[in-house]
């Protein structure tokens, strides 16, 4: 790789990068691309093809997925949006994020704590902002590890001061009614598209029309 493609921290041993792919356009917009848990970076990029061109896309693999280092602790969603702002002096200012289930969470801590024009709009694919009480009572170790702060993430992406678009799928139970109703009082623009939370990534043409705002 070229300087201009490798990230100022690499080559530090005592710092992991995850594992990324940085795809360069000649015109456009940076993108930060941030797949859901189970997933790595290739989960996104048939989207990111089927959006117009940008002048870098970067899709990561988040830690302990794909390529990227598992350490043994820290997996709280500060701990994802750190090794993400390891690697994105690499998209040239304002970026925007999109990112579906878990990786939304990590693109609204990134919006929220990297610094002011970084990052210009947040794409969020059927992501739920709420708490669920219910995961610290049946798991301790899931609480400490990157549940913790999900009390603050609903408050968290209506002060954002950017765009922020929720794309919630049709037959997914992930954002419930009082949820998008919080959100469309807030300023998120809500869309409903087709298909239910794993399903609703299967047709790029169409969700990048939807996030366009352009026909297919």
């Amino acid at each position: 790789m070229s300087r201009s493609t490798t990230p100022a921290l690499a080559g530090v041993p005592e710092i992991q990068l995850i594992d990324f792919d940085l795809v360069t356009g000649p015109a456009g917009p940076s993108r930060l691309f941030l797949h859901g848990f189970g997933g790595d970076k290739h989960q996104l990029r048939g989207l990111g093809d089927a959006l117009p061109q940008a002048s870098r896309s970067m899709y990561v693999s988040l830690r302990a997925h794909g390529d990227s280092p598992r350490p043994a602790w820290g997996y709280s969603v500060l701990d994802f949006a750190a090794d993400v702002h390891r690697v994105a002096d690499l998209l040239r200012p304002p970026v925007d994020v999109i990112a579906y289930s878990y990786g939304a969470l990590v693109g609204a801590a990134c919006a929220a704590t990297w610094g002011d024009g970084l990052i210009r709009s947040l794409v969020v694919i059927d992501q739920s902002f709420t708490a669920d009480p219910a995961q610290h009572e049946a798991d301790e170790w899931a609480e400490g590890s990157y549940l913790r702060w999900m009390y603050r993430y609903g408050r968290m992406v209506e002060r954002l001061g950017i765009p922020v678009h929720v794309l919630a799928a049709q037959h997914s139970d992930m954002i419930g009614p009082e949820e998008r109703g919080r959100m469309t009082a807030a300023g998120i623009r809500v869309t409903t598209i087709p298909g239910d939370h794993g399903g609703c990534l299967d047709d790029p043409a169409r969700l990048a029309a939807v996030i366009t705002g352009r026909p297919c």
